[in-house]
């Protein structure tokens, strides 16, 4: 069960993980307006916990290390372009985040659902080794029967959920935007 609550809108600059509020447009223009829309779906998912000593092992490679920091350098390019602070994007986040693409495009052709009716909550404290998280929900969740056709819970059964694995991953060798992704830096 998933309650979502629109609390207003963004376009150019939405809001981040980082305390930046963005562009938020409220619903209203009238400020003593004390509710928001609300609607409650159901769905299925399948959650994944990755090891953290695979992904500290995986995160140690310097090849690894150089490639996040390119990435970062990019990112941070535009932010501060439209004057926005500069941050460092955690590797573990990166990892978990990309894997959850592959698997998301996979599991659209595994299960039926299309690709925009499958969600991903990214579970990653990056600020804290204490309480350490690097996990992943893949779900669906809809007011119709979109949200409960049960092809993702079959899919995450063992015995099944490795081929998808499988095919999530080796399909990442091809992008489809290939050439010009080969090509790009």
């Amino acid at each position: 069960r998933e309650t979502r609550a629109l609390a207003g809108f963004s376009r150019l600059l939405p809001a981040t993980a980082d305390g930046h509020e963005g562009d938020i447009q409220r619903l209203s223009k009238n400020n003593s307006i004390n509710w928001l829309p609300v609607l409650i779906v159901r769905g299925e998912g399948i959650f994944l916990e990755f090891n953290i000593d695979a992904i500290n092992t995986w995160i140690d490679n310097s090849a690894v290390t150089e490639r996040i920091k390119y990435l970062t350098d990019l990112y941070n390019q535009t932010r501060n372009q439209r004057a926005i602070v500069p941050v460092d994007i955690d590797p573990k986040f990166i990892l978990i985040h990309s894997f959850a693409h592959l698997l998301i495009r996979q599991l659209s052709y595994d299960c039926g659902y299309g690709s925009a009716s499958l969600r991903e909550r990214i579970y990653c404290n990056t600020g804290s080794d204490s309480s350490p998280m690097q996990g992943v929900l893949i779900y669906t969740a809809a007011g119709d029967s979109e949200g409960t056709m049960g092809g993702l819970v079959r899919n995450g059964e063992p015995g099944n959920f490795e081929s998808s694995i499988y095919r999530a991953i080796t399909g990442a060798a091809w992008c489809s935007s290939d050439p010009v992704c080969i090509e790009s830096p």
